[in-house]
């Protein structure tokens, strides 16, 4: 009988009706506590639009309060896969779970706190949740989802360990991939080994064809590499690694125009041109790789390679450098900018280099060091000349800061800021008739301020030696006072 009452109600009330309409509708009966007749509405809304997630949240609510937990479970299940990000629904969920499904309440648990990023808690949860099952299917599913949550907070080897119980009651064609990956960093033979044992299974799987093709390629097993490839670009590159030069050379130019638009085509052409000797074809293709990728290492390393096999000493070494900066790799990185500047000493820009790698390793004296080597070829260095009078300021040598003064002072005739600072560091070191000199040269060429006006006052005094012997009687009273 309640059953017809609600259908009448519904068919009577709710023809035809907007999802809004049936909202306000519904508020009026929660309003008069006409809680199931409002819960009706929710559902007729939810025919309309079964993704609208304010009536999801509305529909689950109004279940809840009705206690009905299965249509509550699934309203929420159904927000949550709309609004993953949204906590709301696994709050919600929790608590319908907690008496009733401990399963899914772990479940919903792990991957609230996964959601709040606390993934360490997280594996706990999950664990709890596989403790509180006997079925296989939700076995799997938490284990795998444990698999990569330990994946994430990098422990592979209890990843490694969750795929492997998955594999033992499930052959899972993505268990198998990120198995070999994880294998893949550490150990390529037992990454060949799950790979093998999962073709058997998938033998028609792409995807693990070509993590085959990769691992043999790693391996340097290239003509099963070549076997196994099922992009055209491993497959070059096997057979470019075999030295079938031309064969390669064929199917890079029958490439469409959209594949040669690919990363992996510039790279191959520079591959096959090495091969043929074309050491300056080679180099041609390197900068075109390095255009569509300037971060990646792989061009300075072939750059390398190229003029290693021509006995280009130095941009072998200086390439080799560029490589291992880009990997991170700085001390690797500073021996060979050190072999290139060895083989090459005047050559500038391997000094920039160091000067910027001994910046990064924070390496000051050495970074000073590079900075004279650079100023002594490049005398009009402005920034490099400002950046050693910096470094000699802090560290107290006043001659090596006078030496860089003067040299500034040379290049800018006109640049009053330095000439003052001069000036500055002259009077310091009792040099008074060069103060004086810089000190005139600052007032011609600065702009009129209060300072100007301090230093008119300066040099008048230390022109007729009167500050000079104010400083020596003070001198003096200060050597009194250090007698013991």
């Amino acid at each position: 009988m309640y059953n017809q009452t609600i259908k009448t109600t519904r068919d009577e009330d709710m023809s035809n009706k907007t999802i809004a309409e049936a909202l306000i509708k519904a508020q009026q009966f929660e309003d008069e506590d006409k809680f199931e007749q409002a819960y009706e509405c929710y559902k007729y809304a939810l025919n309309i639009n079964p993704n609208d997630t304010d009536v999801l949240q509305k529909a689950a609510t109004a279940a809840q309060m009705l206690q009905n937990n299965v249509d509550a479970v699934n309203y929420w299940n159904q927000y949550m896969q709309l609004k993953p990000e949204d906590p709301l629904s696994y709050n919600q969920l929790l608590d319908l779970y907690f008496h009733d499904n401990k399963y899914e309440y772990y479940m919903t648990r792990a991957k609230l706190k996964t959601l709040e990023g606390r993934l360490p808690q997280a594996t706990d949860d999950y664990k709890k949740a596989i403790s509180n099952t006997s079925e296989d299917k939700e076995i799997i599913a938490s284990r795998y989802l444990l698999a990569q949550t330990y994946e994430i907070i990098n422990k592979p080897l209890q990843a490694i360990d969750e795929y492997l119980k998955i594999l033992d009651h499930d052959k899972n064609e993505a268990v198998y991939l990120s198995l070999a990956n994880l294998y893949y960093a550490e150990d390529k033979s037992a990454a060949l080994d799950i790979l093998q044992q999962a073709v058997k299974d998938y033998p028609d799987s792409e995807a693990i064809k070509e993590s085959l093709c990769k691992i043999y390629l790693a391996l340097g097993d290239y003509e099963k590499a070549e076997t196994y490839a099922v992009s055209i670009f491993n497959r070059i590159k096997a057979m470019l690694m075999q030295e079938k030069n031309e064969a390669a050379f064929d199917l890079l130019e029958s490439l469409s125009n959209k594949d040669k638009q690919d990363i992996s085509y510039p790279a191959l052409m520079a591959e096959y041109y090495y091969n043929v000797d074309d050491n300056d074809n080679a180099l041609i293709w390197i900068d075109s790789l390095e255009k569509r990728n300037p971060d990646s290492p792989l061009p300075s390393q072939m750059r390398a390679l190229v003029f290693e096999k021509t006995n280009n000493d130095f941009n072998a070494h200086f390439n080799w450098g560029k490589y291992y900066i880009k990997k991170g790799q700085y001390d690797l990185a500073l021996d060979e900018y050190l072999n290139a500047y060895n083989e090459n000493p005047q050559n500038t820009e391997i000094i920039k280099e160091l000067i910027n790698l001994y910046s990064v390793l924070d390496d000051k004296f050495a970074c000073a060091e590079f900075c004279e080597k650079l100023v002594a070829i490049e005398k009009e260095d402005i920034a490099t000349i400002k950046r050693l009078i910096k470094f000699y300021e802090e560290q107290g040598y006043e001659d090596k800061v006078m030496e860089y003064l003067f040299a500034l002072a040379e290049i800018n005739t006109k640049d009053y800021a330095t000439f003052l600072q001069l000036a500055k560091h002259a009077e310091k070191n009792r040099r008074i008739d060069e103060a004086i000199e810089y000190y005139q040269k600052y007032l011609k060429f600065a702009p009129n301020s209060d300072e100007k006006e301090e230093i008119k006052k300066k040099v008048d005094l230390l022109a007729t030696g009167e500050m000079g012997q104010d400083e020596g009687f003070l001198d003096k009273i200060l050597g009194f006072f250090s007698k013991k």
